[in-house]
């Protein structure tokens, strides 16, 4: 049972670890997530080829970490963290309060080198936000269309709106059932490469557009580490073979 957490239960007699870059110029960059205890142990010692742990903290605390342990892990690490606290609606764990949100997120972003705010959210969280400037982490603003594909026009809508807050990186999550639902999913990677974007489906085409849309310019690929925080997304230890690779283009 998922315990609700509060921002009573955060230690401030942790101290907080020296800030790491990100190579934001290297691409894709390999982004490992991690939501339970035996997945802190990444941030100590990541597995080969990862450039940067994300730390979902909304499902951290839906599997019963505490957060003082959450912090000791961050104290100790030695990657580039990104701090993830996602809400239902974006594919979390948790239906938060938006104080409650904004306080977690105020603990624990001097413990990480960048956090992910959701674009509709960016309103309520302009407190955050302000944090996020004021100590210099690294923003990513990410937009999720679990269920409804994004049409071309709403995409551009999407871009326009991501122009209005500066970011380090911009992310889109879409739904793909079709192909040509990957194919409009594609299309800003090849019309505004001058902005930094990460671009991948959820749905049936999932785990396809992790492999194919890297190549046309997506800067993130998303692997986990401890277990799969999204459908579709691979572990960073899955490999495939040309005939494995059939079904995951063209899922039935």
């Amino acid at each position: 049972m998922a315990m609700t957490p509060t921002a009573a239960d955060v230690s401030e007699n942790v101290s907080a670890p020296a800030r790491r870059s990100i190579p934001w110029k290297h691409s894709p960059l390999i982004v490992g997530t991690i939501s339970t205890g035996d997945g802190l142990s990444h941030l100590i010692e990541a597995p080969q080829g990862i450039d940067l742990v994300e730390v979902r903290l909304d499902l951290l605390l839906s599997n019963g970490v505490a957060p003082k342990v959450i912090q000791q892990a961050l104290a100790q690490r030695s990657v580039p963290a990104l701090l993830t606290l996602r809400t239902r609606d974006e594919g979390g764990a948790f239906n938060w309060r938006s104080r409650q949100r904004v306080l977690f997120f105020m603990a624990f972003i001097r413990f990480v080198d960048a956090v992910d705010l959701e674009l509709t959210n960016l309103p309520r969280l302009a407190r955050v936000l302000r944090a996020v400037r004021l100590s210099k982490r690294d923003l990513i603003v990410s937009s999720h269309s679990l269920r409804r594909k994004l049409t071309p026009l709403r995409l551009r809508r999407l871009l326009n709106q991501f122009r209005k807050t500066r970011a380090s990186l911009y992310k889109i999550v879409g739904l793909a059932r079709h192909r040509r639902d990957l194919r409009a999913l594609a299309e800003p990677l090849l019309t505004h490469s001058h902005m930094r974007l990460a671009i991948m489906a959820s749905g049936p085409l999932a785990t396809s557009s992790r492999l194919s849309l890297p190549a046309l310019g997506s800067r993130l690929v998303y692997v986990h580490l401890d277990g799969a925080t999204a459908p579709g997304q691979p572990s960073h230890e899955d490999t495939y073979s040309f005939p494995q690779l059939r079904p995951v283009f063209s899922p039935k």
